[in-house]
């Protein structure tokens, strides 16, 4: 278990998944393993809201929404280069949006399928930082 101090009062990362369902924490682990082989150089850095995972910067973060039942994903590649319109839903611009995590491509990971199409994304966002 990953554990943090934040304003003097321990948390566990877990405890991010306290409530969700074990669908939601199963996609996270493997989302997370996939993320983490990518190399010796990928760290990762629990923070109060989301995690990231850098290698000299944030390539990518992470959010669990428990109460959408998905998991939110900010990746540092251009949203412009994608159609948002045809991913709606998926993908979405939060370049001049308000929100936790670094990078302005949002990914929004309901289900598997979602998860395997955004890995794609992540990995992208990986070469390119």
């Amino acid at each position: 278990m990953i554990s943090i101090k934040t304003d003097g009062v321990r948390i566990a990362i877990y405890s991010l998944f306290f409530f969700s369902s074990h669908h939601l924490t199963d996609r996270y682990e493997n989302l997370r393993a996939f993320i983490e082989a990518f190399g010796d150089d990928v760290q990762t850095k629990v923070l109060k809201f989301y995690v990231a995972f850098k290698r000299i910067k944030n390539f990518v973060c992470v959010n669990i929404a428990r109460k959408k039942r998905e998991i939110v994903v900010w990746v540092k590649l251009n949203p412009q280069a994608f159609d948002l319109e045809k991913e709606k839903g998926f993908l979405r611009d939060v370049t001049n949006v308000g929100h936790l995590g670094t990078g302005d491509l949002e990914i929004s990971i309901k289900n598997d399928i979602d998860l395997e199409k955004g890995k794609t994304l992540i990995l992208q966002s990986y070469e390119e930082n």
